[in-house]
């Protein structure tokens, strides 16, 4: 079986999603609710991410 290696970019940006306040508070509260490990709640929040739909583009202002 192959193992999955990640690359320095990966963990970066890993590290940099799992920095905010509100995704370490999502993860704490998954663990605690649905008593999953950290990676399980971790990877909970990255496929919520990975779900939510990207914001529409808005349109410019008219001048009033």
């Amino acid at each position: 079986m192959s193992r999955k290696t990640t690359t320095g970019l990966d963990n970066r940006a890993g590290e940099r999603i799992f920095s905010s306040p509100v995704a370490l508070a999502f993860v704490r509260i998954v663990v605690a609710r649905r008593g999953v490990s950290e990676a399980q709640a971790r990877k909970i929040y990255l496929d919520y991410l990975n779900r939510a739909e990207p914001p529409r583009k808005r349109r410019p202002r008219k001048a009033a």
